[in-house]
């Protein structure tokens, strides 16, 4: 039995049928000479294939080799297949609902597919005990996450519908997404929809809206099961990569960590970087540590899908591909021994991404959009602050750096959606998380401690000091998980160098652990549920204002119409108004148009002018007598006033 002819008698015909599927989707996309050489090969291929199986039909021996290979090989043509055709109708010039129906499922086919046959047909470790088994030795650990679980679960659902307050425009606009994808707008769901964010990312939205209905809660349920997922999968990453003691404390500090908490309440998708980021090391740890091919084909699964949610979320494929890069370098004998774990999470992520890479492919204006925008290096900034400035692009580079590194220990975080006075880390956390970050730098070429420091550092360059207007918190979230991490690392260490010296003695070291984690949480929790809120740091009275306004109009009914007197602050076309009230007309009211608006006799209609526009609510008084007058002050601060209105009823 010849191997080499055997090879090609059985994978000749499968590799013929892929090669001319391929070569119909660079046809149909236009690529002509690709697409030629692509059809061309497959058919001399599969012709040649055919001459030989007639010639030199399988032997008995041949298809007993061939046979434990049979069901994983046609299950991989099929997973192959659907991937191919998934991009083939994303890429595919003739759209309509139904080949947008195609890919989707298709895609999400091949990726359950694909998982499927990794964990089931290849060969099981002989683990020993039952699952109860395992609980009953695992109990103490299990309870004492699953505190840290429903103490993460409560910190993010507490009042979660008026705090933070109040409702922004961007958690309006993901709920209006998912209100699209529920009413059969969106059939293509490579496509991209609100801030350039593919449609997949609203999924999520969808199906919370369906159960809790169109609410902020439902828009906000979603943040919270990521942000507690998120505390999960770093204390399993923490497991992995360091030990138990290490990963509690990091579930324990993230649990509790004021920005991941927020962005955990908020209905936005930047807490997601914090949730993928978490789940990838924390594959790529087990898929090192077990050197086992199904976590790297799992790693590059969950990979490949950073690539469906929010801009940010992308970096996290980036750091899982620079880990194995680094094993690559760093362990001389890894690449030669890995090969077919790298191809296996190379595979597995390129079957993942491989539909949304094809629009984006077909969109790069899309795609890079917000690095375009926000880039110092691709938008002229750098260069132009510094003809401007006078100073050097090192210095400012090195200002970068300090306005995004210091705002986790000494700097406040102000704007863009957090706002807080305070640095990320209190000051107790901040000693804990540089002692952490100096020993994982002592030993930086270490695999494990080179991940975390890669999980920080990258987002500091890519999200702050390359990005304008650092710190910029929704960029700095994937962080997150890192910092509990070294903190956890610094705790740990300091410990265990006073243990030296038996100045704790170690039947104590369990109580100095807890006091530390709940000291921590506690400064924090008192911060971000308590000072956070009674001082209104995240007060925006535009957003409170169409938030007021909304919620009067969708009391009102949908036949009532809103005009709005609030430029030159607040239009009507504030995504807020969509969300709350979407059946209820509203148009901008000015000083010009006024003279000019007539309405009907039986119109039920409102005006809602800021404080600046008050005068302009006299002159409608006027002209529609009769109506019903009031103000209405901010929540957060009775003693302003948000706006005044004057209602007209039939």
């Amino acid at each position: 039995m010849n191997p080499t002819r055997l090879f090609v008698k059985a994978v000749t015909p499968i590799a013929s049928i892929l090669l001319i599927l391929a070569g119909i989707i660079q046809l149909r996309a236009h690529f002509w000479a690709t697409g030629a050489v692509c059809t061309i090969l497959a058919m001399a291929g599969f012709i040649l294939s055919m001459r030989l199986l007639e010639k030199a039909p399988f032997t008995p021996e041949e298809l007993e080799a061939l046979r434990p290979f049979i069901v994983p090989g046609l299950a991989w043509t099929i997973i192959i297949g659907l991937s191919t055709l998934s991009v083939f109708y994303v890429a595919d010039n003739f759209k309509s609902t139904e080949t947008d129906r195609i890919a989707g499922v298709a895609w999400t086919s091949s990726l359950v597919l694909g998982l499927l046959v990794t964990w089931l047909l290849r060969p099981q470790p002989n683990n020993s005990g039952t699952l109860i088994d395992k609980i009953k030795a695992y109990r103490k650990e299990i309870l004492v996450l699953f505190i840290i679980l429903v103490v993460a679960l409560a910190l993010r659902t507490i009042d979660i519908s008026v705090h933070p307050y109040p409702w922004s425009g961007d958690e309006a606009s993901i709920g209006s997404e998912a209100i699209r994808i529920l009413n059969g707008e969106v059939t293509n769901f490579f496509e991209t929809g609100w801030s350039s964010q593919p449609n997949w990312s609203f999924v999520p939205t969808a199906f919370t809206e369906m159960i809790f209905g169109h609410n902020i809660l439902a828009v906000r349920a979603t943040s919270v099961l990521a942000g507690t997922l998120a505390v999960l999968f770093t204390y399993l990453a923490a497991r992995e990569l360091f030990n138990l003691t290490i990963a509690l404390m990091a579930g324990a500090f993230l649990a509790s960590l004021p920005y991941n908490v927020h962005f955990s309440r908020m209905g936005v998708h930047n807490i997601v970087d914090s949730l993928m980021s978490a789940l990838v090391f924390w594959l790529l740890a087990m898929a090192i540590k077990k050197d086992d091919p199904r976590y790297y084909y799992t790693a590059g699964v969950a990979a490949g899908l950073c690539i469906y949610s929010y801009a940010g979320t992308r970096l996290a494929l980036i750091l899982g591909v620079v880990t194995l890069l680094f094993l690559v370098i760093r362990q001389r004998s890894y690449l030669h021994s890995h090969w077919k774990h790298l191809a296996s999470f190379f595979a597995a992520a390129i079957i993942s991404a491989a539909p949304q890479a094809a629009f984006f492919a077909r969109h790069p204006d899309i795609f890079i959009g917000r690095m375009g925008q926000e880039g110092i290096l691709f938008n002229g900034w750098l260069t132009q602050q510094a003809t401007q400035t006078g100073k050097s692009v090192w210095e400012i580079l090195f200002g970068q750096f300090t306005r995004t590194t210091l705002v986790f220990i000494a700097s406040p975080a102000p704007g863009n959606t957090f706002n807080s006075p305070n640095p990320y880390l209190t000051v107790f956390g901040s000693i804990l998380f540089l002692l952490g970050m100096g020993y994982a730098l002592a030993y930086l070429f270490e695999p494990r401690y080179f991940m975390v420091l890669i999980w920080f550092w990258a987002v500091i360059l890519f999200g702050g000091i390359l990005t304008l207007n650092p710190p910029a918190n929704t960029r700095l979230l994937m962080t997150s998980p890192a910092v509990a991490v070294l903190m956890a690392l610094g705790a740990y260490k300091i410990l265990e160098y006073l243990q030296k010296f038996r100045i704790v003695p170690e039947r104590a070291v369990v109580l100095v652990l807890f006091g530390i984690v709940g000291i921590i949480t506690y400064q924090n929790v008192r911060f971000y549920m308590y000072e956070y809120r009674v001082n209104a740091y995240f007060q925006d009275a535009n957003g409170e204002y169409a938030m007021e306004v909304g919620l009067i109009a969708n009391n009102m009914g949908k036949d009532f119409q809103i005009f709005l007197l609030g430029a030159p602050r607040v239009f009507s076309g504030f995504p807020t108004f969509s969300f709350i009230a979407p059946n209820n007309p509203r148009a901008d009211l000015s000083a010009e148009n006024i003279l000019t608006l007539a309405l009907p006799t039986d119109q039920k209609a409102g005006f809602f002018a800021i404080p600046e526009n008050r005068s302009l609510l006299a002159e409608i008084s006027q002209k529609y007598p009769g109506g019903e007058s009031g103000v209405v002050y901010r929540r957060v601060r009775p003693d302003e006033i948000l706006f005044e209105y004057y209602i007209i009823q039939p």
